[in-house]
């Protein structure tokens, strides 16, 4: 059995189809009308359905809403760590709000659902069987179920591929998932962190890589957290699935400013770069024109560029753009740039 899953569950499809793919593996084995694999995004923390065989949409949004928040079944499971259950399996089930109220009336008298829980111990979704015949799903179906529970989280995480990327690419530095808006999920700790940073530090930063002005999206910037530089570098990621929220990984690792630059140059040089003149890098940092113009200067000096911009180009290249900074600069409309 599970070298039948196993095949599945590990080939180079999409999540979708391997999703699917594995329903009708399933099918082949145990009796069922319906069923669905549903998998929790934890960057948009809603539940989305990967996988669908045959139910009506009102019942795969039961299952994405009422049913994760409300339904007693699903809080058995959750509160005490259960696996599969059936409706025959829970007292008075049948007099519930799922089965008089969505299951029936889309022409099911018996269910199965299980949530799908990593090794480590994440929760990553749902699966759910469904059967006009109440004889089914039979206790060997439950069996096959729970024995393909954690097989079926494992590989189906939706953290699992950005978390293997970071991993990859750059196996010490804390990783968080990000969506457009800027939201952060954390991937993995990083050994050169004591403690998650605050996802409010890792959204900002996240907003500011998308700051308007860049012909191309720069892939490394800079932030002080209040005790140390962080380097943050941006990797994009393919979608996972279709709708997918997931629009980078965000890499970070506590590295100071290269090659002798100071804050305010760096700041000169994040502004240089997005094309502001030495005036209006004066008026965004509060200093003359004249100060603006000594850190790019000295700034150039550091970097060995001969002129503004090779310094731009050159900071570009080595990250030295400040997150701060273009965080600050995207919210203020009135600047020319």
């Amino acid at each position: 059995m599970a070298g039948i899953y196993g095949d599945v569950l590990g080939s180079a499809s999409s999540m979708e189809t391997r999703a699917h793919d594995l329903l009708d593996v399933l099918a082949s084995r145990a009796d069922s009308s319906a069923s669905a694999i549903c998998l929790w995004d934890p960057i948009q923390r809603c539940h989305i359905g990967v996988a669908n065989r045959e139910y009506p949409d009102q019942v795969m949004d039961h299952f994405n809403s009422w049913f994760v928040d409300n339904d007693p079944l699903f809080d058995a499971m959750r509160v005490h760590g259960l696996g599969a259950l059936r409706w025959r399996d829970f007292p008075d089930y049948r007099r519930g709000y799922s089965v008089n109220n969505v299951f029936r009336p889309a022409g099911f008298d018996e269910g199965l659902s299980a949530r799908l829980v990593t090794t480590d111990g994440t929760y990553v979704g749902t699966i759910h069987v469904n059967c006009d015949d109440a004889r089914f799903p039979s206790d060997d179906d439950v069996a096959e179920i729970n024995a393909l529970r954690v097989q079926m989280a494992d590989r189906l995480d939706f953290s699992v591929r950005p978390r293997m990327v970071s991993e990859l690419i750059a196996p010490d530095a804390q990783a968080w998932a990000v969506d457009e808006a800027g939201r952060a999920h954390l991937l993995r700790l990083g050994d050169s962190f004591d403690s998650a940073l605050d996802p409010v530090v890792v959204n900002e930063i996240a907003v500011a890589f998308r700051a308007p002005g860049f012909t191309v999206q720069p892939e490394v910037l800079r932030y002080h957290d209040g005790s140390s530089w962080l380097h943050v570098r941006r990797i994009a990621t393919s979608s996972r699935y279709r709708g997918d929220s997931l629009c980078g990984v965000l890499l970070v690792t506590r590295t100071g400013l290269p090659m002798g630059i100071t804050p305010r140059e760096l700041d000169a040089l994040t502004l240089a770069v997005r094309g502001l003149t030495n005036g209006q890098i004066a008026a965004q940092l509060f200093i003359s024109a004249r100060t603006a113009g000594h850190h790019l200067e000295s700034a150039s000096a550091k970097l060995g560029a001969p002129n503004r911009a090779a310094c731009a180009s050159h900071a570009v290249a080595l990250g030295l753009l400040s997150a701060e900074v273009l965080r600050d600069l995207g919210g203020r409309h009135s600047v020319a740039v």
